[in-house]
């Protein structure tokens, strides 16, 4: 009776250890054979390049210092990429498609499937050297009326009539003339007045002035420098002339700056590459990407398949 109850032990013990070694299996099978689908969240991880081999992106932390391109606090970890979600190009998308976990490949994705091409009417083209009006007239109304809520947002509540008072952030001085239901005042401004301060970039002085109108005329000398307020670099006076100021816009290093434009979704901010050559200032806001026919190396780390089953390297 012993012997047979350790032959039925015994067994037991063949048929579990049959059916752990065929869970085994299956597991190794399903990880083996686990492509990467539409529908799959996939983990990967990437190396872009250009086509002269410069790295601009990866998600590999030595590769990035080694690049010159390391970012403290940034993240280094696999992309993950829901596949039919269109939340990369097309091409990178397209190219985990099959491929399973620790597959590596290299993919190379031409501008229509990257970041499309360049668009000639996204770029301007300013030359260094550049002549602006040494006078500008602008319409100009003497006295305005806006209403009180708007007086008060600006300038505040504590004032009357015959108060002479500053414009914010504006060397210009107004006097209030009416106060009602809405606010009259008028500009303080005369012939031979000379404006400075506040955002101006230069002394300006007022040559004709009327009722609608204004001229000013940009009081600037040979060799002054120039800031403008919405430029990373800086500009030399070469010339000024009674017609003429000619502005020698000097180079500075490759840089993005953010401009904003009016889209159907409200102001925005849009990077523009600039870029100074020999004899033009180039501002780019196509995507720097733009253009350029990308390589990227890549390797699946994990595939969680649509039905959430989850496969990966242990």
């Amino acid at each position: 009776m012993k012997a047979e109850n350790g032959e039925i032990k015994y067994y037991i013990g063949i048929v579990a250890l049959a059916a752990i070694l065929v869970g085994v299996l299956f597991i190794t099978s399903t990880q083996s054979s686990a492509v990467v689908e539409l529908g799959d969240t996939v983990q990967v991880d990437y190396t872009g390049k250009l086509p002269d081999g410069t790295v601009f992106d990866t998600s590999d932390p030595e590769v990035a210092k080694s690049a010159g391109l390391y970012q403290e606090g940034r993240p280094y970890k696999p992309l993950s990429v829901v596949m039919g979600a269109q939340s990369v190009i097309k091409g990178f998308e397209e190219g985990l498609l099959g491929m399973k976990v620790g597959e590596s490949r290299t993919l190379t994705i031409a501008p229509e499937d990257g970041y499309g091409p360049s668009d000639p009417t996204k770029i301007d083209v300013i030359p260094q050297l550049n002549d602006i009006p040494a006078t500008e007239t602008f319409e100009f109304e003497r006295e305005i009326n806006i209403s009180v809520i708007q007086f008060n947002m600006t300038f505040g509540t504590d004032y009357e009539v015959g108060d002479i008072i500053p414009i914010p952030d504006s060397p210009i001085n107004i006097t209030i003339l009416e106060i009602g239901e809405t606010v009259k005042f008028s500009y303080n401004m005369e012939v031979g007045d000379r404006i400075e301060g506040g955002d101006t970039m230069w002394v300006d002085e007022v040559i004709e002035l009327n009722s609608t109108h204004i001229s000013m005329k940009h009081d600037v000398e040979v060799g002054d420098i120039i800031q403008f307020p919405d430029r990373p670099w800086n500009s030399t006076v070469l010339e000024v002339t009674e017609t003429n100021i000619t502005l020698q816009h000097n180079p500075i290093p490759d840089t993005t700056i953010y401009t904003t434009v009016q889209t159907m979704f409200g102001p925005q901010q849009v990077p523009v590459q600039v870029h100074f050559n020999e004899t033009h200032i180039i501002q780019d806001k196509n995507h720097f990407l733009a253009g350029k026919t990308l390589t990227f190396e890549v390797e699946v780390v994990a595939i969680e398949k649509a039905s959430t089953e989850s496969v990966g390297i242990e």
